[in-house]
């Protein structure tokens, strides 16, 4: 069974009985990630816009929640 993080449930492949993925599909994977990164190092950096944090922070509002001291 996975393990509970922040509300989130975390496993592995295995645990899900996914087979494993071929060497095909890493590959073509692979190539997808190294385009969307070619694509997003295009961008000049004075027109980037970073995300907000609703898009990356799973952490928000869970015991993991990094606050500053006060």
């Amino acid at each position: 069974m996975g393990k509970e993080v922040a509300g989130k449930i975390f496993s592995t492949p295995e645990e899900l009985g996914l087979p494993p993925l071929g060497e095909d599909e890493l590959a073509e994977a692979r190539r997808m990630l190294a385009q969307a990164q070619a694509r997003r190092d295009s961008i000049p950096p004075e027109e980037r816009t970073p995300a907000a944090p609703k898009f990356y922070d799973d952490a928000a509002g869970t015991e993991y929640e990094r606050r500053e001291p006060s």
